[in-house]
């Protein structure tokens, strides 16, 4: 998807708060490719790093993705 599709300019600058998150296990994606993509188009997004985890970290650990996601909710709501 991040290869093929063309949405940066949809999405650059969206004042939406934005959650990243990655497993600093995982081959594919990690935090300097995220810092270049998701974090440059989105003013207002913040990455999370999840230690000891992979590519799929909701199913790792759901209890633990939840909570990150759940405190993320907390502090971005209005």
């Amino acid at each position: 998807m991040l290869i093929t599709a063309n949405f940066v300019d949809d999405v650059r600058g969206l004042e939406t708060p934005y959650l990243v998150i990655i497993g600093d296990k995982d081959p594919g994606l990690d935090s300097e490719a995220m810092t270049r993509t998701f974090l440059a188009w989105h003013p207002n997004a913040e990455l999370h790093v999840i230690p000891n985890f992979g590519h799929y970290p909701m199913q790792e650990c759901p209890p633990h993705f939840a909570s990150i996601i759940e405190a993320f909710l907390k502090r971005s709501a209005i």
